[in-house]
């Protein structure tokens, strides 16, 4: 593909990306939304590296969202006996009520756009998820010896 199609397509997909940005209307960030969706979505992925795993996160973000995330009271943690080193995260009810405020503000662009443009939306997300199913393989990496 030449790089002139390519550089469209970057542009066309940061407009898309753009709209796709919440208002503001919660305590949390997109990303600490997220986090809290997977463990009330995957509640037994319930530690730091089994998050950073399921959400594609770096562990470092991870660890800066889930204190930030205690620090609001949105999650509990507990030890395990195990591992000492080691915990379990658990949502609080303050964590419910703020990831429904989230969500409701991160996903109102996607409906939004869903019922302006339902079929082409739908599609868009179908392809959208397969090319992150490639991601997740490890097919989509960026290889420093071929850039174009």
């Amino acid at each position: 593909m030449e790089w002139t199609a390519m550089m469209h397509y970057q542009q066309q997909m940061q407009k898309i990306v753009r709209s796709l940005l919440p208002v503001r209307k919660s305590l949390l960030t997109a990303s600490e939304c997220e986090l809290l969706a997977h463990l009330y979505l995957q509640p037994e992925q319930n530690t730091p590296v089994l998050l950073s795993q399921g959400s594609g996160m770096k562990k470092e973000a991870v660890s800066r969202c889930l204190k930030s995330l205690y620090e609001k009271n949105c999650i509990r943690k507990q030890r395990q006996a195990e591992d000492e080193r080691s915990y379990q995260l658990f949502m609080t009810e303050t964590g419910l009520a703020e990831l429904k405020k989230g969500y409701e503000s991160i996903l109102q662009p996607f409906y939004d756009l869903w019922r302006s443009s339902s079929e082409d939306f739908e599609a868009f997300m179908y392809y959208a998820d397969k090319l992150a199913a490639h991601l997740e393989k490890g097919e989509g990496k960026k290889r420093d010896h071929e850039v174009l």
